[in-house]
């Protein structure tokens, strides 16, 4: 049945009760009893459904709640065991830390004081009743009244714990949503020593050696270490995104996909959907983009709907403090070729920017990234999610060259005018003298690098233009496609080729020292014409231009442009 989707939407509660759509994630109820330990960490990308799987916990477990009503109809009813022994019988803490995200330690530790006021309010009968001694009401009063000290708050959801174990006589789960946003946030305001301090001590309090806790939850993006932060809580059991467990409890599977899309009208739309928002890789589980798939059935138009989520920051720190490997590495990922990595299970913070497997695993937890099918070692191939995912990094390609400052928009508007008109002489120029030898010709060691350089830069075309990145086009990829919005303009294709120190050294062998610079340039050149010739065969043999044709498209350039460090050679026909 066609159910009202209510986007953003992250209360278990209010979803059932206004039946809106929703997909039934309440296994994951059972597979948390069946594999508990302690205290069981579960880190999942940005808005892959942590809150509400959360708040679904709450609800199910919650003594001071009747909540037999909402489960009614849903998979977890079909266990009578567990109804019968969990269904609102534990005593509940729920606290997100997601939106503790303050620039200054100060600001961070008041909104943090103002949530524990919060979560004592909504426990107020534990002040009124005969449970509490004088003294711990007190001290719960301090709590809800935001009087409590930066080293009182350390203990408070400890303290939350022994008074709800005094009233009811059980123990209880604590449920801890999104518990690194305060850490990351610290790294960025630089006050990652001073919260780090505290979060060891308000975890460790409630999760280390407590015995009024029956059971605790987080959630969280990244693993971080246990020498940072996770040693202070007693063996906890971490289920991140390479792990089996609960791997189809956050997302959605490719059944639950076909079936939304069916119910919504859209199963034509189906292969489209998949490109856009499939690829997420959690154990072996293919996972769709539950943020993205439910926008989509809402507005039923393809969008990067992800890419408004926040979370960017890790993609700046690749681009302007990564080195020039990784930055090679981006643009074979770009380009569709997968990089070779090794999965760091715990980051530790502050991040060090010597170990490009740092950054590989953070964009792997975060959700950008996937191993390759049959990945199964700690060293593995990834390669870019899906295309929603490629279009964000795009865009961020995008803004970092926007600021380089050697980058000048006028040299660049130059460059972008004589490739849209044909002037090959223009093009060689302004890469020869200008672009070329701006970066560090170190950056460019693979043609994915020069790739990357050119494909950043077009970027920089005005809306009357749409630029694509080895877009599937006749028998084949081409490495760089423009076209105009106007058909009447002409559309352009590019074929980058790049040749490598030892094909230029071979070539010059028999030089002597007085000759060899002169022939040197001479027999570069020569390579560098061969191979952009090459580069506009291959355009031609692989029928680049056979999708452009058949859109409608009348006039085209053809470009092969050949690099050696920063020397190009470009050649150029047209097909009109």
């Amino acid at each position: 049945m066609k159910k009202q989707i209510l986007t953003g939407a992250e209360s278990f509660e209010k979803i059932i009760e206004g039946n809106y759509f929703y997909i039934d994630k309440t296994l994951f109820i059972k597979e948390l009893l069946e594999n508990k330990g302690d205290v069981t960490l579960i880190t999942r990308p940005r808005r892959f459904g942590k809150t509400l799987n959360m708040s679904m916990l709450d609800n199910f477990f919650d003594v001071n709640k009747d909540s037999k009503s909402l489960f009614e109809g849903l998979n977890i009813m079909k266990h009578e065991n567990i109804i019968e022994n969990h269904l609102n019988k534990y005593p509940v803490v729920l606290l997100s830390l997601r939106k503790v995200e303050e620039e200054k330690h100060k600001d961070a530790i008041e909104n943090i004081r103002i949530l524990i006021s919060e979560i004592f309010q909504e426990k107020i009968y534990l002040y009124k009743s005969k449970s509490l001694n004088e003294f711990q009401k007190k001290k719960f009063y301090r709590y809800c009244s935001e009087e409590a000290t930066e080293v009182e708050l350390k203990s408070a959801l400890k303290f939350l714990t022994s008074c709800l174990y005094s009233f009811h006589k059980k123990r209880v789960i604590v449920l801890l949503d999104e518990y690194d946003t305060p850490i990351d946030s610290s790294v960025k305001g630089g006050y990652y020593k001073k919260m780090i301090g505290f979060m060891r001590g308000f975890l460790g309090n409630v999760f280390k050696s407590n015995n009024y806790l029956e059971l605790g939850v987080l959630t969280g993006v990244q693993r971080i270490s246990k020498e940072s932060l996770v040693s202070s809580f007693n063996n906890p059991k971490v289920c991140g995104i390479m792990d089996y467990e609960f791997a189809t409890c956050f997302g959605f599977t490719e059944e639950e996909v076909k079936d939304a899309c069916g119910i919504y009208e859209l199963s034509d739309k189906y292969d489209d959907v998949k490109k856009w928002y499939d690829g997420y890789r959690i154990g072996e589980q293919d996972i769709y983009n539950p943020w993205s798939i439910v926008q989509y059935l809402s507005r039923r138009k393809f969008r990067d709907y992800w890419a408004n989520v926040g979370g960017m920051d890790i993609l700046a720190d690749i681009f302007f403090k990564g080195t020039p490997a990784l930055k090679d590495d981006m643009a074979a990922l770009l380009t569709n070729k997968p990089i070779k990595m090794k999965y760091v299970e715990h980051i530790k913070y502050p991040i060090s920017y010597k170990s490009d497997d740092i950054f590989w695993s953070m964009l792997l937890n975060t959700g950008y990234i996937k191993p390759c099918a049959g990945a199964t070692e700690d060293v593995f191939y990834a390669e870019l999610v899906n295309r929603e995912v490629k279009n964000i990094l795009t865009d961020s390609i995008k803004y970092w060259f926007d600021t380089q400052e050697n980058q000048t928009p006028k040299v660049i508007q130059q460059f972008v005018n004589c490739l849209l008109n044909g002037d090959k002489e223009g093009v060689s120029e302004t890469l020869n003298k200008e672009l070329l030898n701006n970066p560090s010709c170190h950056d460019f060691k693979e043609e994915n690098s020069y790739h990357m350089f050119i494909f950043g830069i077009l970027l920089a075309l005005s809306n009357d233009y749409i630029v694509y990145s080895n877009s599937e086009s006749g028998k084949g990829r081409s490495d760089c496609l423009v076209k105009p919005n106007d058909k009447e303009k002409f559309a352009v294709v590019v074929e980058f080729k790049h040749c490598r120190d030892e094909l230029v050294c071979s070539s010059d062998e028999n030089a002597t020292s007085s000759t060899k610079p002169a022939r040197s340039f001479v027999k570069i050149n020569e390579i560098l014409k061969k191979e952009a010739q090459i580069g506009l065969k291959q355009i031609e043999d692989k029928v680049y231009i056979h999708n452009l044709k058949k859109e409608g498209y009348k006039k085209i350039y053809k470009y092969g442009i050949a690099f050696h460090k920063k020397m190009c050679v470009v050649e150029m026909e047209i097909d009109d």
